[in-house]
């Protein structure tokens, strides 16, 4: 079994090629375009979203079968089909391009796989199992997902203003992590689950003018 780098990567204004236009080529597509990626999609027929996403031009569709050269200028490759030859040539083109590529279903075919995930904005929780249980990574994102809610997204959002604070106004560095790990190992977010009348930005303003 491979074992995978966990590493994230800016896709924005990157083009990411998917081969194949039904719901798995679909569900890419989206992903891909929440973080800006330009989505190129190669094949004869796609679902009705992903057609109205190429009508609406927020994707390039290739409207015929694959064929070599499709990958040309790819930052990664997606495949999605049910045709093993066009999966194996697809394979070979990537390998030939040193593009990273996933074939959908088939590990052994795989550069890279995507990680079971949560998002609270800027905070970006992954699970993965190796590619060997995927249900299994599916679960604890589950059990993620009820643990860390949405208020994790201001939370994160007020600790990046605080770093910068902090990095202006503090010059002792030990200083700092104090600051830090006050905020970050406190209770504030279980006051504000259980309804405290204080905002989070009060609460980690108390704190910063206590520690400073």
């Amino acid at each position: 079994m491979k074992k995978y780098y966990p590493i994230m990567i800016d896709l924005e204004d990157k083009c990411c090629t998917i081969i194949g236009g039904g719901k798995v080529a679909e569900r890419k597509a989206i992903s891909l375009l929440e973080y800006k990626a330009k989505v190129r999609i190669v094949g004869p027929r796609l679902t009705s979203i992903l057609a109205k996403l190429a009508e609406d031009k927020q994707i390039l569709w290739v409207s015929r079968p694959y064929q070599w050269g499709d990958l040309d200028n790819s930052c990664l490759v997606y495949v999605a089909t049910n045709d093993s030859d066009v999966n194996r040539l697809c394979y070979q083109e990537a390998r030939q391009r040193g593009v990273p590529i996933n074939i959908v279903d088939s590990p052994h075919l795989c550069d890279f796989i995507v990680p079971a995930s949560i998002q609270r904005g800027d905070l970006s929780v992954m699970v993965s199992t190796n590619g060997k249980s995927p249900m299994l990574s599916r679960r604890i994102r589950e059990e993620l997902e009820k643990r860390y809610g949405q208020e994790y997204e201001e939370f994160v959002d007020l600790l990046g203003e605080l770093r910068e604070r902090v990095l202006n106004e503090i010059e002792d560095i030990e200083k700092r992590r104090q600051i830090f790990e006050a905020v970050v190992y406190s209770d504030i977010l279980q006051q504000h689950s259980e309804g405290e009348s204080k905002s989070l930005r009060e609460k980690i303003e108390e704190i910063y003018k206590r520690m400073r």
